[in-house]
C-alpha cells in the first residue's frame, strides 16, 4: 500500500459514518478497490478505525466552521490534503489551497473540476499545489505559497501527515507555518502521543504498514508529545482533544470505545501569537 492509497481509505472511512463526520461529499471518492481493502484493515488493525477518522473530521469541521464564520471567510491551507472535502463543507467565502504529492493533487484537481462542472459539488475557489515535504526547502515552500494566500485569516491544517514524517521535516513544516501566518491565525494538527507506542493496536498498525507498504514509498513512524505543541515558538495551544473523548460527544449512538484498544489520535488547535 502506497501513501496515496491511504487517502482513499480515509475518505471511505468518513463516508461510512457520514452523520458523525458531517462530510456529505466523501462518498464521491468511494471505489471498489478501496472497498475491498477496508474489511481486512479493520480486522487486522482495529474495528473502530473508520469511526475514529470520522470523529477527527468532525472536530476540525466544527472548529473551522466557527472560525471562518466569525471572520467572514478566510483561507484554508490544507497540508497533506489527500481527498478531504472540507472546502465544500465550508462557506464559499473561504478560499482553499490544497497541498499534497503531485499524483494526489493532479488526480484530485481533475475529479473536483469535473464534479463542480456537472453540479455534483458546489463551486469553490481552490488552488492546487504539489509539494514534497521531505525534499522541498522551507524557503521554497514559503515563496511558493505566499502569493496564493489572498484572504485572511489563515487556517493551516496538517491532518494525517505527521505520522509519516521524521522530526526534522516536522520542525521544518511548523517553521513554514510561522512564516505564513500572522497573529490570530490558527493551525489544526493531528498526531499520536508517545504512550500509544505501547499499545497492541499501534503495533498492529506498524506491522500492517510494514507488511503492505510499497518499498518505494517509505514513511516514518512518528509520535509527538503534547509538550511539542505547548512549546512551539510563536504559538499558543488553544485546544486539545482525542478520538476517545470526541466519541462521547459526537458518537453517543455508537458502541462505546475502549481507550486502550483504539488508535487514539490527538487533535490540536494552535493560534499564532
Amino acid at each position: 500500500m502506497q501513501i496515496h492509497e491511504t487517502a482513499f481509505v480515509v475518505s471511505t472511512y468518513r463516508s461510512m459514518y457520514e452523520t458523525v463526520s458531517q462530510d456529505h461529499f466523501a462518498k464521491l471518492w468511494n471505489n471498489p478497490k478501496t472497498d475491498a481493502l477496508i474489511p481486512n484493515i479493520l480486522k487486522t488493525i482495529s474495528k473502530d478505525e473508520a469511526l475514529l477518522h470520522a470523529l477527527r473530521n468532525r472536530f476540525f469541521y466544527e472548529f473551522m466552521t466557527s472560525y471562518f464564520e466569525k471572520h467572514g471567510g478566510g483561507t484554508l491551507v490544507n497540508f497533506g490534503a489527500g481527498f478531504s472535502m472540507y472546502q465544500f463543507q465550508l462557506s464559499e467565502q473561504v478560499n482553499t489551497i490544497e497541498i499534497d504529492k503531485k499524483d494526489i493533487i493532479d488526480h484530485k484537481k481533475d475529479r473536483i473540476d469535473q464534479w463542480m462542472n456537472n453540479g455534483a459539488l458546489p463551486k469553490r475557489n481552490i488552488e492546487y499545489l504539489a509539494l514534497d515535504f521531505n525534499e522541498d526547502s522551507e524557503a521554497q515552500m514559503v515563496s511558493t505559497l505566499k502569493p496564493l494566500i489572498r484572504k485572511a485569516p489563515i487556517f493551516i491544517l496538517v491532518e494525517g501527515v505527521l505520522f509519516f514524517l521524521d522530526q526534522k521535516t516536522c520542525d521544518k513544516l511548523f517553521s513554514v507555518f510561522a512564516k505564513l501566518q500572522k497573529k490570530g491565525d490558527c493551525i489544526g494538527s493531528v498526531s499520536y502521543l508517545p504512550e500509544v507506542e505501547d499499545t497492541k493496536v499501534y503495533k498492529r498498525l506498524l506491522h500492517y504498514f510494514d507488511s503492505n507498504n510499497d518499498t518505494e514509498d517509505p514513511f516514518s513512524h512518528q509520535t509527538t508529545p503534547q509538550k511539542y505543541y505547548e512549546n512551539l515558538d510563536g504559538y499558543q495551544l488553544l485546544e486539545a482533544a482525542d478520538g476517545f473523548g470526541l466519541s462521547k460527544v459526537y458518537a453517543k449512538a455508537h458502541e462505546a470505545l475502549i481507550k486502550k484498544e483504539i488508535l487514539n489520535e490527538s487533535m490540536y488547535i494552535l493560534q499564532r501569537s
